[in-house]
């Protein structure tokens, strides 16, 4: 039974080899079934992992989690050596290792010296290139229990490197969810710009309770949820007053109660009001200003060449 005494237990290894190789190799994309080590012990390789690329040079070490399609290809003319292990463990530490890219330290190294000289002692080379390498009939006796142990001895010291908490990660998954469903959110306010929706209405068609709603939209826009749809309606009211509608024809067109709320609601949000809006968006305000301007200034003027009675 797992615990804090046993966080980390290798169940089997299905496939483990260390190989050289050549200078214009790569290794075709393949889904791995279980958790996956890779180290390389000398040169570089360039991994692609969905959209992560990275650089592996030697002494450097990175985990691939169960379901993921990687590719590796070798960079520089220098043939690089690898150890690639495939491995299935159980423990809640191992969540530690997603995504988790290393360079080793000198402990470390001593264990992976060893699994490297030993993994090709337990199997043969794959039969064909990217293919798995082959568990041999014969092993030496416990060889496969002194491989695991050298392996959970290894995990162990990366695990106390790699200290990722639960609540980092599920910091990480509240984020996506909250991202998630301001998405939706957006999506469902920019279906119905048109009509005066409330929380509740929002809430039902998201599928959401009133909190979670309100803590994904401050938490990810710092503003509520009706903030940025009233600001969405707002936005999409400018863009109707700059084709030429009318303020009463955007205040019916958009479920306003009013043309005045319309007003009211516009001018909070912009600093105009709709009609002059519409006319700052005509180039019409500017032409207007200068003229008040003008005669302002000439009216100053006559002021000041009048005579002044004595």
């Amino acid at each position: 039974m797992l615990n804090d005494t046993f966080p980390l237990r290798v169940e089997a290894i299905p496939a483990a080899h260390a190989s050289e190789w050549r200078a214009d190799d790569s290794f075709p994309p393949s889904e791995t079934q279980a958790w996956q080590l890779v180290f390389v012990r000398s040169g570089t390789i360039e991994e692609r992992c969905d959209a992560r690329h990275v650089l592996l040079r030697a002494g450097g070490l990175l985990f691939h989690q169960p379901g993921e399609v990687f590719a590796m290809t070798t960079v520089g003319e220098v043939p690089p050596e690898t150890l690639r292990i495939d491995f299935y463990c159980t423990g809640a530490a191992m969540d530690r290792f997603r995504g988790a890219m290393l360079h080793t330290e000198p402990a470390e190294q001593h264990d992976l010296n060893w699994l490297a000289n030993a993994a090709n002692e337990l199997f043969d080379a794959a039969p064909v290139p990217g293919g798995r390498p082959v568990l041999k009939e014969e092993l030496p006796f416990g060889a496969m229990q002194q491989f695991i142990i050298h392996l959970e001895n290894l995990l162990i010291l990366l695990a106390r490197r790699c200290r990722r908490t639960k609540r980092p990660v599920a910091r990480v998954r509240r984020e996506r969810r909250q991202n998630a469903l301001v998405e939706d959110a957006r999506a469902y306010f920019a279906e119905n710009l048109a009509h005066e929706l409330k929380i509740d209405d929002i809430c039902t068609a998201l599928g959401c309770t009133r909190p979670q709603l309100q803590q994904a939209f401050r938490a990810r826009l710092h503003r509520t949820a009706m903030e940025e749809f009233s600001a969405m309606r707002i936005e999409y009211a400018a863009q109707l007053l700059a084709r030429g509608a009318s303020p009463g024809e955007v205040a019916a067109q958009m479920g306003y109660c009013s043309g005045a709320y319309f007003s009211q609601k516009f001018r909070a949000a912009t600093g105009h009001t709709p009609s002059a809006y519409r006319r700052i968006q005509q180039g019409l305000p500017a032409k207007r200003q200068n003229r008040q301007q003008k005669d302002k200034a000439e009216s100053k003027t006559s002021i000041a060449e009048s005579p002044q009675k004595k």
